[in-house]
């Protein structure tokens, strides 16, 4: 993606907010987890996530974690996201009622793709 695909919010200028793509629209599973979460916080969290792909853009290969969407009840597979407006991209399909079958899935998804954990390069 090009940096001209990404867009900060109005009023920013000048601040450290990272950007975001705006062109991938939340699914129902993600509105829910971000829910009413603090702007600021996600954006430290972003510039971790940005800092963690080497200043790329998008999902991060092989960082891959287990959510729970309802608690005691049910878990999905999400991917973590370098992207101030959604930190995460949750697998609408991969959703299930263990742990332990959430987090088999996400071992499997990184295997089947060749992934290995991020590691910032320098």
């Amino acid at each position: 993606m090009s940096k001209s695909e990404f867009s900060r919010p109005a009023g920013t200028d000048g601040k450290g907010i990272l950007g975001s793509d705006g062109l991938n629209p939340l699914n129902n599973l993600e509105k829910v987890a971000l829910g009413d979460l603090d702007e600021d916080k996600l954006n430290d969290l972003a510039k971790c996530l940005f800092t963690l792909n080497n200043r790329k853009y998008g999902p991060i290969p092989g960082a891959y974690m287990v959510m729970c969407t309802k608690p005691g009840k049910e878990w999905c597979v999400a991917q973590l996201n370098a992207d101030r407006a959604k930190p995460f991209v949750i697998f609408e399909d991969k959703v299930f009622t263990s742990i332990e079958a959430a987090q088999k899935e996400a071992e499997r998804i990184k295997k089947k793709r060749g992934e290995s954990a991020p590691r910032r390069c320098t």
